[in-house]
């Protein structure tokens, strides 16, 4: 298991998957202080064209939530990069044959499986502390005496969502055969959830509401509406952790 992990790692930094990943994180982390800093700027530039419209724009003032509001705008675009990413890390192998050597040398399905989703959920943890590190950085250095109330509850929310949503995609990617399937799948189950959302007593229930952390900033919300999708989230995560291992160990390679 240790060289086959060793084998995902090495495939990852000679594809480049890894560099593009890295480098597409710290644009959006220094994007979203970057915006937040240069929107009085903008919106000068922008007021005689606004005035000449018959608006009038005010004062704008911005300071640290200004910054993590552009944190929770560009993160589903950070996650939908990396399913992108993510979507053939076990289709591919099927397409090659090349899982059908390891196993028939006595490596586990189980351990295959186990490696994939290491590789897949540790990929999104480490960017997703590289994207927030950097925004905190130079959040801090920007505006460090603004306080952000309950900040880390509502960025660890949205990390626990992307679980769940790489858990889904690894689901369906030990059932399908082609990384496009894989994809459909996994915006099927997240267009299923959306529609869900709008049933006014499903939505603390869904993982849907682990998106909104920056409502326990403004006070919208408070930390224990969360609890309750947090609990469905995790069963989530496990339980499409236990089926790709069910559907992988049983499908033809």
């Amino acid at each position: 298991m240790k060289a086959f992990l060793k084998k995902e790692w090495m495939e990852m930094t000679r594809t480049g998957r890894l560099l593009i990943l890295v480098i597409i994180f710290t644009i959006f982390g220094i994007m979203n202080p970057a915006i937040a800093k240069l929107t009085p700027w903008m919106m000068e530039m922008l007021e005689d064209s606004i005035a000449q419209s018959g608006l009038q724009i005010g004062v704008v003032t911005v300071n640290a939530l200004t910054s993590w509001t552009q944190f929770y705008k560009n993160a589903p675009m950070a996650l939908i990069v990396i399913v992108l990413m993510s979507s053939g890390i076990l289709t591919n192998e099927y397409q090659k044959g090349t899982l059908v050597q390891v196993v028939t040398k006595g490596l586990s399905r189980k351990k295959i499986m186990l490696s994939k989703m290491i590789v897949t959920y540790g990929c999104w943890t480490a960017l997703y502390l590289l994207y927030f590190g950097i925004t905190y950085g130079y959040t801090a250095y920007f505006w460090g005496g603004d306080e952000v109330p309950h900040l880390l509850f509502g960025v660890f929310a949205y990390w626990l969502f992307g679980m769940v949503v790489l858990a889904v995609l690894m689901a369906f990617s030990a059932a399908a055969n082609s990384g496009g399937q894989v994809l459909l799948g996994t915006g099927s189950v997240m267009a299923v959830l959306f529609f869900a959302n709008y049933v006014p007593k499903l939505q603390k229930y869904l993982p849907l509401q682990l998106m909104n952390g920056l409502q326990t900033a403004v006070g919208a919300m408070e930390v224990k509406e969360f609890y309750a999708a947090m609990i469905i989230a995790g069963a989530v995560t496990v339980g499409c952790g236990m089926i790709s291992m069910v559907v992988f160990d049983r499908r033809a390679l």
